[in-house]
């Protein structure tokens, strides 16, 4: 790419990418041909049931297709992603009322739904790092913070759509005898070692939330192949009810976290097309893997050996400034932005730094440990981030993102 002569456009030159002519795709898809063919009609079958609510007849099928789509044998549909970690948390590790949850050994980078749910269930939380390559829980990690008697479970993040590493995960916990939670909200279709994600633990807890790759704007799902777990589930989002027991008997406690029926109905029409979007985003991103390789200081992401597929909620890179005549990450961002590719740094700082964790360790300090944790802090740092929408753009598009890239590199350092 021939840049002499050219200005940056945060300093008053032209874009690489006009987004007001070619804006990127917007999220969600919608368009006028499936209301009126596909989503009009389901909302429309809701509001004419007579059930929007109890007995969720909707709401449970989706959930059951969900699961089934996941590999798992049963599915319960919350009215979010956080909700659905609570729910998991409460199954799996059969936190009826205010039992205590113990230790829960969780990543220190990732979003702060993952430790207030875990605290809501009443469980310590312990803070480890990723691995430097998938932004990941690291599993050796793992086995440094399990105190045993105190640690109960591992909740595993598929942070961006990268799988964790399930199969070792799982290895730690049999061994110390502890359960496993996934945090799918970023990997709706990630399939890891060519299962699918949320089926590899105890219980996988979605999200639908409105920048998820599945979404409604707001709702959660739990996934287990454990009935019994199901049920602890059930009860907890159903005022404590046992699924095959009488309307008015309770026999845990529980709270009221039912869905609306429309969201289901939106979900279903929406589930048909999340396969070829989220192939899509892996050729796209391949395809931008590829051109940022010949970008010194951008790493691309980096798939393990055990990511079978990638959900890319995330395209997360890492930036190294020293490439670009020292430019601070904060800058090159901005800087990108004005080139018409929005992007962000992400995670500011490892999540445990964050000020309402750092109040609550204030007030209580017995309730979080934490390890070094070198590696989340250097991408937090380092990291850009590119959203899962633009990788439903085409190849074009893909060389505008790169191009960005070379025109900074170019004239940033000249």
């Amino acid at each position: 790419m021939n840049v002499s002569g050219e200005t940056l456009a945060i300093d008053g030159g032209i874009p690489v990418r006009d987004e007001g002519r070619r804006p990127w795709p917007a999220w969600p898809v919608v368009s006028e041909n499936e209301w009126v063919m596909r989503v009009e009609p389901a909302l429309r079958q809701v509001y004419l049931s007579h059930t929007e609510g109890l007995s969720g007849e909707s709401t449970q099928a989706f959930a059951a297709k969900f699961a089934d789509y996941c590999g798992a044998a049963f599915g319960q549909m919350v009215p979010s992603g956080t909700c659905a970690l609570a729910a998991a948390l409460a199954g799996v590790l059969d936190l009826d009322a205010w039992g205590d949850g113990g230790e829960v050994i969780l990543p220190n980078y990732t979003f702060i739904a993952t430790a207030s749910a875990a605290l809501d269930r009443r469980c310590m939380l312990v803070f480890v790092d990723i691995d430097a390559a998938t932004f990941t829980i690291d599993p050796d990690q793992i086995e440094r913070a399990i105190v045993p008697g105190r640690t109960r479970a591992i909740i595993a993040v598929h942070l961006g759509g990268h799988p964790a590493d399930m199969a070792r995960i799982n290895d730690i916990a049999r061994r110390h005898d502890l359960k496993v939670i996934e945090d799918c909200a970023q990997a709706h279709g990630a399939i890891c070692d060519g299962k699918g994600v949320g089926a590899w633990g105890d219980a996988g807890a979605f999200s639908f939330q409105s920048s998820k790759n599945l979404t409604s704007g707001e709702g959660g799902v739990v996934v287990t192949n454990d009935r019994l777990i199901a049920d602890r589930v059930v009860a907890f989002k159903d005022v404590g009810r046992d699924p095959e027991a009488a309307q008015w008997e309770y026999p845990r406690i529980g709270w009221n976290y039912r869905p609306s029926e429309y969201l289901a109905a939106l979900l279903n029409v929406r589930l048909e097309q999340l396969e070829d979007q989220t192939e899509h985003r892996n050729r796209m991103a391949e395809t931008l893997g590829r051109l940022l390789h010949e970008v010194p200081g951008i790493t691309p992401p980096q798939n393990a050996g055990c990511c079978t597929r990638h959900g890319y909620h995330l395209y997360a890179m890492l930036y190294d400034a020293d490439h670009f005549g020292g430019l601070s990450r904060d800058d090159m961002v901005a800087a990108l932005t004005a080139e018409g590719i929005p992007c962000s740094a992400g995670y500011p700082y490892p999540l445990v730094a964050s000020p309402a964790l750092q109040r609550h360790r204030e007030l209580y300090p017995d309730t979080i440990r934490v390890l070094d944790c070198p590696i989340a802090k250097h991408v937090c740092e380092h990291s850009i981030w590119l959203k899962q929408s633009m990788l439903l753009a085409d190849e074009a598009d893909m060389a505008d993102v790169a191009c960005a890239f070379m025109k900074i590199q170019h004239l940033g350092s000249s």
